[in-house]
């Protein structure tokens, strides 16, 4: 059985999202997977949020959750229970994935570690946000140009 699987059925039993550590070591305590790693539970638990985060072996299929309580696991069709605000509710979240340079990272780390928001996926947006903000003008002067540039196709 994949630690993919397990974590389905620990889920199905548990009936709430619960952290991938936790599914982790359920799955392990139970036998349900075995590992021959140095750290088993972070393995396992590193390889379902990769699972999820990477969509590559993701079935059976698992979501995040977010909640009070950070990042959770959970099953297709559950909802968010967190008190965050609506544009943080797992349904209402899209998936960007981007490449960005090891120094700007390393200051996206900072910034989550000052707990400006609850978890990373939080963080980011923050930024993203703050600097879309600081951007607007630039932004609609290239939207007008983009505009100007088609009308003079006439």
């Amino acid at each position: 059985m994949t630690i993919q699987e397990a974590a389905n059925e620990i889920l199905k039993e548990v009936g709430k999202p619960i952290s991938a550590k936790e599914i982790a070591r359920i799955a392990l305590d139970k036998r349900k997977v075995s590992s021959s790693a140095q750290d088993p539970i972070q393995s396992h638990a590193q390889t379902i949020e990769k699972n999820i985060r990477d969509e590559v072996y993701n079935k059976p299929k698992l979501i995040f959750i977010h909640s009070a309580r950070g990042r959770l696991i959970g099953l297709p069709g559950w909802k968010s229970n967190s008190s965050t605000s609506a544009k943080f509710k797992a349904d209402s979240l899209g998936e960007l994935r981007a490449y960005v340079p090891t120094e700007l990272l390393k200051n996206i780390r900072l910034a989550e570690q000052a707990k400006l928001k609850n978890t990373f996926d939080e963080t980011v947006s923050l930024i993203l946000t703050k600097g879309l903000s600081v951007l607007s003008k630039d932004i609609e002067q290239g939207v007008v140009q983009q505009l100007n540039s088609l009308k003079s196709l006439k």
